[in-house]
């Protein structure tokens, strides 16, 4: 839920497609890796604008719950 509301209009899907724990991951703590699908349906999306995207989705993570960028 929280993906989706940083990630905001442009945000078509989202799957999570790995869990990971063990070596690299401190103990206690999982690795979880996301695919968001972006979409505009007036335009043609730019590097900007998946990055703007991304951002948010990563400074939400991090405010909210903690989360770090592996």
């Amino acid at each position: 839920d929280l993906i989706t509301a940083a990630a905001g209009k442009l945000l078509r899907s989202i799957r999570l497609f790995d869990i990971y724990r063990g070596a690299g991951v401190p103990e206690g703590k999982k690795s979880l890796a996301f695919s968001l699908e972006l979409r505009a349906d007036d335009r043609t999306l730019i590097d900007a604008d998946s990055d703007a995207v991304v951002s948010k989705v990563l400074k939400a993570l991090e405010e909210k719950l903690g989360a770090v960028l592996r």
